[in-house]
This record gives structure tokens, sequence and C-alpha cells, in this order.
């Protein structure tokens, strides 16, 4: 179910309860405490794969009763609303609640207004409508301005509400997901993507991810220490072929090749250790298949299993010429092979015998491999007598060392392998560190090798690999956690926990202890599926994003468990792809890095969007609002709302949320689960943006008519060279200007109201360019050239809205005439001053604008009570 050789014998039930009692006498009749695999199992379980042999079967179990099932089943747990969906609920909330109070403000001043200048002043009819000069009432007048009122505080609404986020949202991450897949990154869950930017934890996998999964072997005891050469060829990035007489004598060299190439595989079936030796051989210019022909034929075959812990095989001497009849040739793992060697090959190839002595300095040199990240593997061989053969070679079982394997070897040599660190890992790890996020490897290696590898991957440094709090076993890690429980029932998960999965609050027992050991906890080692998600689940409960690789069926729970699940695409198994939320095509670290910081890119990507959003509407409410509460009439008409409404909805989605990441995403700390996704930088932008902006604008409508040019001579007002007729419906003081433009431009809309929509409209189109930047940086065009979906969505809006102005007409309420050069040039030029108001707000303190999103007293005090639920439980 791991994925790994891991055989275990299956027999009808009788025999499985003859062998156990045949155990139990030999251990006095005690159960004791025995291997997992030293009886025979009469259950197979679903999910694994039969090595060999024939029977029948009765299926008891299927579905997610079944063993496989039972973990799919984990995999359909729902995880909820991610971090960044809940804080986008909360912004959209309190933005449209707003919206709604300044429309229901703005219609009840509307409202106030007409009745205090209609009836008290004119003594208008309220139900009514006005009188005309014969007399009679103008019928529907007055309910026709309240619909307008009520059209207003409609426009007010929709643009309050920002609709068009779930759209940013939704764009960001699918085209974050078509570009993570060039970067090996497949995404099954859109969600993921956005979950990564806030990721403080990454679990990960040591073979293939942090490494090739490709040994090499790079150094050999022969009875000296001999370090051999890893040096590729730049071209091919193949290793380079060796001279094998450099190292080893010709004698050593030939007991070298035998015992490799006789006791691999056939080449589809290698491991990567045998891989390693093969490419040992290779380089040394070795032809296996011919070596394997000439000595292999007939030969008797001890094959590896996980209890053996070595492979032997016993060949012939085919030509006479080798001194011997028949050998026994053995490699296995170093300390269970040097165990049955009675000698050894010294340096000049000479046959000693194993003392005390050498046996220490053997020792010595497998924990110095060790602690050089390398695998040791140990070679021997023993020639036997012609009559040393039969009943001897079979007995005892087939899982267990043979007799003719434990005693009277000669050792070769000791063979030190290594999975071979990926070049960008180092790199990879330092700059996720950088950022603020901890990587913790999770292996099954030994701790000493474990520490081994996270130093040369800078998981660990040098005076943190023999720190025993930064290292654990484990097995021992899941004993001092005390295992999983559940808050809810108080009893031990899974065991005694039969709350459902809704009910169920899993929680590391012995909390107060891990959350003491976990910041300086890197490397577990010799982990098993459970202490893996023991430890994914310790570090939710302390509110922190997990991400985890894993490639195995029994990762599968942990990977559901974490925030985000990575699995392996090339060395993973099904059900721990079914369980992934992104598939890493290569295998690599790497990978797991560039998502983070496409997730990071994501987040930034939205609060570009908000920021550009919340400027446009609290500029508009503002507008609109003390505007239409001093002239009787909103100066933005409701389809020009609706249009505005477009721009930042819409388009400046499709603009904004395709920037590519950058570098600088990887220097800054990740984003925490309770952090406001407004930031105070941001605040500070969309106060005072919004406030300037407003405050032009109201220039423009209250004093429009002496500032704004007008080339045409009809449209003058009262004799003034240069002034469009005022556009307002009516003065502060309750004067009609309305009907006087009416009557000059021969019933058309204003030139001056059309002016302003434009200036608006064009305050919104610089300030899109500033939002690209949210961290206060100086150079808001920096990369503008490389996003070629803004600059094509920028100049679409450009364009349109010259077309609007130009032949909009009533469909838009504005002058047919549209505007002149010159008021275009007033427009686009004093809109320009954005860009410097937009530098100066970047010297302003954050300390300044206020924080939005914080909790109420309420909250915080509820948050301390639940919180200390959780510490008594």
């Amino acid at each position: 179910m791991t994925g790994e050789s891991d055989a275990m014998r299956k027999d009808i039930l009788e025999s499985c309860l003859e062998r156990k009692r045949e155990v139990e006498e030999d251990e006095g009749g005690k159960p004791g405490k025995r291997d997992a695999h030293s009886l025979p199992s009469p259950l197979i379980m679903s999910g694994t794969e039969i090595v060999g042999g024939t029977g029948q079967m009765i299926v008891v179990m299927v579905g997610d009763s079944s063993a496989l099932g039972m973990i799919m089943s984990k995999l359909k747990s729902s995880q909820g609303m991610t971090p960044l969906q809940k804080k986008l609920e909360k912004i959209a909330g309190d933005v449209g609640k707003l919206g709604t109070y300044f429309a229901l403000a703005t219609v009840h001043m509307l409202m106030v207004r007409y009745f205090i200048d209609g009836v008290l002043k004119r003594q208008v009819d309220l139900f009514g409508g006005e009188k005309t000069p014969t007399g009679q009432k103008l019928f529907f007048v007055s309910f026709l301005e309240w619909i307008e009122f009520f059209t207003i505080g409609v426009a007010v609404v929709v643009v309050a509400i920002p609709e068009g986020l779930p759209l940013a949202v939704m764009l960001s991450l699918a085209y974050s997901q078509r570009k993570m897949l060039l970067d090996n990154n497949y995404v099954k869950k859109l969600a993921a993507c956005e979950i990564m930017g806030g990721a403080t934890n990454i679990c990960s996998d040591k073979t293939g991810t942090l490494t090739l999964n490709q040994m090499k072997v790079l150094r050999v005891w022969a009875g000296k220490d001999v370090e051999i050469p890893n040096t590729q060829d730049e071209v091919t990035k193949q290793m380079l072929p060796i001279k094998p007489t450099d190292f080893f004598s010709a004698e050593r060299w030939t007991l070298i090749e035998q015992s490799i190439a006789c006791n691999i595989p056939k080449m589809e079936d290698f491991s990567a250790t045998d891989k390693g030796m093969a490419d040992l051989l290779g380089r040394g210019g070795t032809d296996i298949e011919a070596l394997q022909k000439k000595h292999c034929q007939g030969m008797i075959r001890f094959p590896f299993t996980s209890k053996r812990k070595r492979m032997s095989t016993i060949i012939s001497d085919a030509t006479g010429n080798g001194g011997y009849d028949r050998r026994l040739l053995i490699k296995g793992a170093s300390e269970m092979v040097k165990l049955g060697c009675k000698y050894y090959l010294d340096e000049n190839n000479q046959k000693q015998p194993m003392t005390d002595e050498i046996s220490r300095k053997l020792d010595d040199i497998i924990h110095t491999y060790a602690d050089l990240a390398l695998r040791t593997i140990a070679i021997a061989y023993k020639d036997l007598e012609p009559n040393e053969h039969g009943a001897k070679h079979d007995a005892p079982q087939d899982e267990d060392v043979k007799d003719v394997e434990k005693d009277e070897l000669t050792l070769v040599g000791i063979l030190g392998i290594m999975d071979v660190i990926r070049q960008e890992v180092p790199q990879a790890v330092a700059d996720v560190n950088g950022a603020g996020v901890t990587v913790r490897m999770v292996t099954g290696d030994n701790i000493v090798t474990a520490r081994a590898i996270a130093v040369l991957c800078k998981i660990l440094n040098e005076n943190e690999k023999n720190d025993p709090n930064c290292s654990v076993l484990g097995p021992e890690f899941y004993d001092n956690m005390g295992g999983l429980m559940c808050t809810n029932c108080k009893k031990t998960v899974p065991q005694d926990c039969k709350c459902d999965d809704k009910e169920r609050q899993e929680r590391i027992r012995y909390f107060e202890k891990f959350k003491q050991i976990q910041a300086r906890l890197k490397v577990m080692a010799r982990s098993r599926p459970e202490d893996k998600y023991l430890l994914v689940t310790g570090l939710r409960n302390l509110d922190e994003v997990v991400a985890v690789t894993g490639d195995g069926t029994n990762d599968a729970p942990a990977l559901t468990k974490a925030d985000v699940g990575f699995g392996m695409g090339k060395t993973g198994t099904q059900v721990c792809k079914a369980a992934a939320d992104i598939i890493i095509q290569d295998d690599s670290f790497t990978s797991v890095v560039k998502a983070c910081s496409w997730g990071r890119n994501v987040f930034d990507n939205i609060q570009r969007f908000l920021q550009f959003q919340l400027t446009v509407n609290v500029n508009a409410l503002l507008t609109v609002f003390i505007c239409s509460s001093l002239m009787k009439g909103t100066p933005l008409q409701a389809v020009q709302l609706l249009w505005v409404n477009l721009i930042m909805d819409s388009l400046a989605a499709l603009a904004l949320a395709t920037e590519m990441p950058k570098p600088h995403l990887l220097k800054r700390p990740p984003q925490e689960r309770n952090d406001f996704i407004v930031s105070r930088k941001m605040t500070k932008h969309i106060l005072y943006m919004s406030i300037f902006q407003f405050i032009i604008v109201a220039v423009f409508v209250f004093a429009g008519e002496y500032i704004i040019p007008e080339p045409v001579e009809e449209l003058r007002n009262e004799g003034s060279d240069c002034c469009v007729a005022a556009g307002r419906e009516y003065s502060i003081d309750g004067e009609p200007l309305w009907y006087a433009k009416r009557q000059v431009n021969g019933g058309e809309y204003s030139r001056h109201i059309t002016f302003i929509f434009h200036f608006f409209v064009f305050l919104q189109i610089w300030n899109m360019v500033c939002s690209r930047k949210i961290h206060d940086e100086l150079n808001i065009f920096e990369g503008i050239s490389t996003n070629y979906t803004f600059v094509v969505i920028w100049f679409i809006i450009v364009v349109l809205q010259f077309v609007i102005i130009q032949i909009g007409g009533k469909a838009f309420r504005i002058s047919k005439k549209g505007l002149s050069w010159q008021q275009h040039a007033l427009a686009i030029g004093v809109a320009l001053s954005v860009f410097i108001f937009n530098f100066l707000v970047k010297f302003i303190p954050d300390r300044f604008a206020p924080q939005m999103g914080q909790d109420s007293v309420f909250d915080r005090k509820e948050k301390e009570r639940l919180e200390r639920l959780g510490q008594a439980a």
C-alpha cells in the first residue's frame, strides 16, 4: 500500500494459526514482541499487489469497509472555505453594507431636498406635480422624479457591491492554473493556488522530491577509503567514465563486478540502488549482460526481501580459471552483512581475519558515510566446497537468512551510495525559508542519514545537525505526543472515537508539549504514515497553513488533512494522486516553491483589484452622495455609473488578475489566516486617493462653467468667451440652471456633465496603472510591458471611453456633440495628477491609515474564550 517492496506471505487460516502456535511455543508460550511479518496472514488487503503464487480468496469487505476504501473515504471530507474565501466574504459583506447605507442616504437626501425645495419654497403639490401658467397640473412629474431618485440609489448599490470580486478571483486562479502547468504543477483544485500563498509550513518527502532518486556510488571502502569522481559531461550531463585500476586492484575490481552484476535483477526491475551500482560498473567499462551470461548460468539465487536486507547468488566457475568451484556472492545492508564476515580483504587485496579493531574501524566508516548522507551497501563473497550445496542452501524458510549466508564470509568492500540532491534544492529551500516558510523533511531513512541530507538541502544548519530537538524519530514523536484525540468526545482517534467526520475534531493529545517543540522540529526520520498525519494535524491545530508532499497510498490521509496536498506525478500511487490538490509532474521540490510563488501572486492580484475597485467605490459614493445632496441631482447618471462599474469589475479584473509573479514575492513573510486582505498600505491609498479624486471632481462639478474651455460660439454662457453652460440642474441656493442650459443647447444633455463623466473615468483609467503596485513601490510602470493582457485591456477601455463620449448621445445621457479636443486634453491632463498624488501618498506613514478588518472587543474575547476551552480539552 505504500508503493514499496514489503512482501508478506499469505496462507489459509489454519496454517496461520498453526505457525502462530509454533512460534509461541518457541518463545515459552508467550505472545512476545515479534516483527509484523514474522507470521503469515490469512487476509489480503485491497490496494496491495500480489507478488506471486496461486490461490483462492473470499471477498468479505467492499467499498468504504475495505482497507483501500477506508483511506478513500477520508478523501471525501470537505475542507470548508479557504482562508482567502473567508477574507473575501468578509470584505464583500462590509463593502456591500457600506454601499447600501450610502444608497439609502442618497435617496433620502434627494427626497428631503425635493420636499424642501419643491413644497416649502415653490409650494408644489407634492402628489400632483407643478402648476403651469394656465393652472393645469403636470401630473406624474413628482412621481417620475422619485423614480429617478430610486434609480440613482440602485446604481449606487450596483457600483458599491463588488460583484466583480468572484470574477477577479476565478480569473486569477484560472490564469495561474494554466501558467503553473508550465512549471510542472498540475492543479486539480483551483483553491489550492491561493492557499499556497499563505503556506507557512512545507512537509516534504526526501526521495524523488529533494533528491533525484538517482543513486550514485561516491565512496568505496576497499581496504582504504576511495572517493569516486562525481563529474559529468557538460553537454550530455552523463557521468564521465572512470578507470577502475586507478582506484582498485584488478582482483578487487573483478570481485566487485561479480558481486554487483550477479546480484541485480533484470534491468526493468532495477531499484534505484541497483541502478546506482550498475552505473558504477558502466562507468568502469563493464559489460553487465556479458558478465551475467558468463557467471550466472545454472546459478542459485536468494532474492532480496525487506526482512533479509540482502541478496545472494551462488555461481560456478565455468572456465575453471577463477580458482574456485562454486562461489557465494552477497550484497546487502552493511551492518547485517558485516556480522557474517570472518575475513576481509586489506589494501593489498590479501585476506585477513576480522579483528575487533578492524570491526570498530568499519563501524566508523559506516557512520562516517552516513554522516555524508551516503547509504552503505556491503559486498562479500564465500568460496564453497564442491559438496557444499543442497539442503543447506534452502534452509531456513525462504523469507529468512540462509545458513550459507550467515558466516565464513570475506568482506570485499563497502559502497557509499548517495541519492543525489537536486542541484536547485538548496537554493529553493533557502528561498522559502527567507519567505517565512518552514521546510520540514519527513523521510523513512535512518536519523543519521536524514540529518546529513537535511544539512545538504539547507533544511538544517551545522549547529542544528546534532540538536536532538531539531530531528526526531517518527514512532518516538507519536508516543511523546500521545497520538490523536477527538475534542468532541475526548477519545483516542481513530481507535475509540465513534464521531462521524463532521463531528470529529482531531487534536494532538499533548498539545502544549507539541507547541514547545514544533518551532525547532525540522526532520522526522523513520516516519510512518500515522506519524506524518499527526505532525500535519498538530500544525493545523496551531492555525498554520500546511503543504504536504507524498507518493504512497498511506500518504493519502496526510495529503487530505493538509491545506494543500502535493502528489508525485512520476512515483506517486493512484490513491496518492486522487488525494492530492496539486500533482507535481517532475517530482521536484522546486515545483512546490514555484506553487508557493504563484499562490502569493494570486493573493497580490486580488489585492491589486481590491485597491482599484475600493478606490472607485469610495470616490463614486462620495461624489454621488455629496453632490446629489447639494445640487438635487447626481453628476454621474445611472447608466454612466454602470459603465464605470463594468470598467472596475469585469475589465479591471481581467487586467489586474493576470500579473506574473515576481522574485520579491519570496522575500516577505506569508499572509496569516487572520490577516485582513486589505493592508494598511492599501487602506492608505484607497482612502487618500478617493478623497483626492473627489475633491478635484467636486471642483469641476461646482466651478466647471468657469474653468472648462468651450470654443463653440453658440454654447457660450452669458457672453463668456471660454466657459460652458452650467450643467447642474440647480445651484446650491435652488436657482434653476438645468432649464437655462437646455434652452441654450436645444434640449441636449449638458457638455459640462459630459466632461465630469469623462474626467471621472480617466481618473480611474490612470488609477488602474497605479493599482498595479500595492506595497508602496515607487516605479508603478515596472513590468507593465510584460503583461500584455493589462496593456490590451487598458487600451480597449480608453478607446471605448472616447467612442462613448463622441457618439454615446442619449444612451449615456451625454452631449450629442461630444467634447472638443481642448476638453479632452483638460480631462486627461488633470487626471494625470493621479500619478503625482500616488507618488506622494507612498511617503505617508502607514500609521496614519486605519487598520481595516480588526475584530471588535467582543470578537477578541470570544476567540480568547474558545482558545481557553481548546487548551482545557
